[in-house]
């Protein structure tokens, strides 16, 4: 049986390295975000890190890619929904279609080159 959790593509050669890289400076800016979070909430800096797990804090990588799409008009995208996690952090690959729902009503989020978008999840809320 495979282990699809952890198995790497061959190409790029250092993707396994960069992909850590990346992940290890992830979970650096949501000690700091969960800190500062907790700090704005009256609480002492860690308390929010600590309830979501302390050291034991899961962490997922995803990677899905969302090519732009010839008609629009004649697809579904993914559903309005809301994310089960605490932090989502999502670096937009400039093919607009993200939307946050926002007084009411749905609006597609900017495009910035280079950007991490960050989205509050349930847990949070």
């Amino acid at each position: 049986k495979r282990d699809v959790a952890n198995t790497w593509p061959g190409y790029p050669s250092d993707y396994e390295e960069v992909t850590d890289a990346y992940g290890r400076e992830i979970r650096k800016l949501t000690t700091d975000i969960l800190g500062a979070l907790s700090l704005e909430l009256g609480l002492e800096e860690g308390r929010m890190e600590r309830v979501l797990g302390g050291e034991e804090l899961l962490m997922e990588l995803k990677i899905n890619y969302y090519p732009r799409c010839p008609q629009p008009e004649l697809a579904l995208g993914v559903e309005a929904h809301t994310d089960i996690s605490a932090l989502t952090f999502l670096l937009h690959n400039m093919v607009p279609g993200l939307q946050l729902f926002h007084h009411g009503k749905w609006i597609t989020a900017k495009c910035i080159p280079g950007a991490l978008i960050l989205q509050l999840g349930d847990q949070v809320e």
